[in-house]
């Protein structure tokens, strides 16, 4: 797994990020044999986890790497992060109606079966794309961008602490989860879920100088950011089957059916979050009322 860092800090120095930095990318090249050879789900999740763990701390070290340089890198990898999410969300569909199809019989697993070609398909074409973006001229470009950058340490300090980052990022998530209706979208939910994780890494950076108080608030950012997750996962199992629903009356019947399950799952999950939400709320005041 990716490891996350927190060295011992004054909160204004840069060495908290570059550490955090080359282990994100130690971890996604470790990661990029088994995802090639493509038989273990968990190496690709772990070689997205490192993407997006290098896109946040990459933002954090918008200061000492300079705007450019961090907004290319970012560009690139949302790239990358995009070709691996493809193929995470067809798996993610195919493992779930495949646990589904396994528990019917009779004629009624005949439009399951149909449904699950369909995704072979769709994960090959899925597979064919990202294995393309790893054998792209890009990709080596981007790793090669990447350490020329890890090579080049920053010595000036920060002008903002990472404690203070770290309060920030947690700003906007009380922002937008006040901002959220009585009934939020989907959309909202994931946007979100997006600001809670950028204030989970962010305090894992901060760690190191603000102590116990961020690792708590760490803790509860990821049981939200799990919850917002599972929300998210619905979602796309939702979306997918809309798209592929077929118009013949078993396979629409049994679309319509896992869908439905989707919408009580995703009803499930809002609730767990408005029950999760005011202990990360206490958390993250306890960490960051003095840093902000």
């Amino acid at each position: 797994a990716v490891v996350p860092v927190a060295m011992p800090s004054d909160g204004a120095t840069p060495a908290p990020i570059m550490t955090a930095l080359q282990a994100q990318l130690e971890a996604l090249l470790a990661r990029e044999p088994g995802v090639r050879i493509g038989r273990d789900p968990e190496e690709l999740r772990r070689m997205r986890v490192a993407v997006r763990r290098l896109r946040a701390t990459l933002r954090a070290g918008r200061e000492i790497l300079g705007s450019r340089v961090v907004d290319g890198l970012r560009r690139e990898l949302d790239w990358l992060g995009a070709a691996l999410g493809a193929v995470r969300d067809v798996d993610l569909v195919t493992s779930y109606v495949a646990a589904e199809v396994g528990e019917l019989s009779g004629a009624a697993r005949r439009p399951g079966a149909r449904l699950l070609r369909r995704l072979e398909i769709d994960r090959a074409h899925a597979w064919d794309h990202l294995l393309a973006t790893l054998d792209s001229a890009r990709y080596p470009r981007l790793m090669s961008r990447l350490k020329t950058v890890l090579g080049r340490a920053p010595r000036r300090p920060l002008a903002v602490s990472l404690p203070e980052s770290a309060a920030l990022q947690w700003k906007k998530v009380r922002r937008a989860v006040k901002r959220l209706p009585a009934r939020p979208s989907a959309a909202e939910l994931h946007e979100v879920r997006v600001k809670v994780k950028r204030a989970r890494y962010a305090a894992e950076l901060a760690a190191g100088a603000v102590g116990r108080p961020a690792d708590r608030f760490v803790e509860q950012a990821k049981r939200v950011q799990d919850i917002l997750g599972e929300h998210q996962d619905a979602v796309v199992i939702e979306e997918y089957l809309h798209d592929v629903i077929d118009g013949r009356e078993g396979a629409h019947a049994l679309e319509q059916q896992l869908i439905g399950r989707q919408r009580k799952r995703r009803k499930k999950m809002r609730a767990a979050f408005d029950r999760r939400w005011p202990k990360l709320e206490r958390r993250g005041r306890k960490a960051w009322s003095g840093a902000a």
